[in-house]
């Protein structure tokens, strides 16, 4: 896999995916879309990803965007960020952690992901070193994509985050 340079943040937009469950990810999520802007929750099928759960998270959107509630946390992001998310909104990340961890780097990086997103109504690429938790040895890809649930409009988000 193609190391990614040190940039001068430990968080950064991607244009394409670096990583192969990252663009697995895109390639289904693009397929289950169709001609609509962006899936149903109804469409995404546990079933057909499942060599991608444990990487998956999926979120409701709160207040317009402002903040996210995770609903699904895959066991692989729990044992990368050393915290168990589920039912967590992003602003309360980082405070339970079982690494130490800069809460407000954490809940930044999430947020910027997940609002880039939810405006553009588009898949959003992300890339990062775990500096937050004092790793900036691991290099992690993520993405973040809308949903809707039963509407026309995001109601949910949905996406993969995987360590290299």
């Amino acid at each position: 896999m193609e190391n990614l340079e040190a940039p001068e943040t430990d968080f950064w937009f991607l244009e394409v995916p670096k990583h192969p469950t990252v663009a697995r990810f895109l390639t289904y999520w693009t397929e289950k879309r169709g001609t609509r802007a962006y899936p149903d929750r109804a469409d995404i099928l546990p079933a057909d990803i499942v060599p991608l759960l444990p990487h998956v998270v999926i979120y409701d959107v709160v207040d317009g965007g402002k903040d996210f509630r995770v609903r699904v946390f895959g066991t692989a992001i729990v044992e990368l960020v050393g915290e168990e998310r589920t039912g967590m909104l992003i602003s309360e990340f980082g405070h339970s952690a079982k690494l130490p961890t800069q809460p407000h780097a954490v809940q930044r990086r999430w947020r910027d992901s997940l609002q880039a997103s939810y405006k553009t109504g588009h898949p959003v690429l992300v890339g990062g070193r775990m500096s937050s938790s004092q790793r900036p040895y691991i290099v992690w890809h993520g993405i973040s994509c809308p949903l809707s649930d039963g509407g026309n409009d995001i109601q949910k988000m949905i996406g993969v985050m995987v360590a290299e």
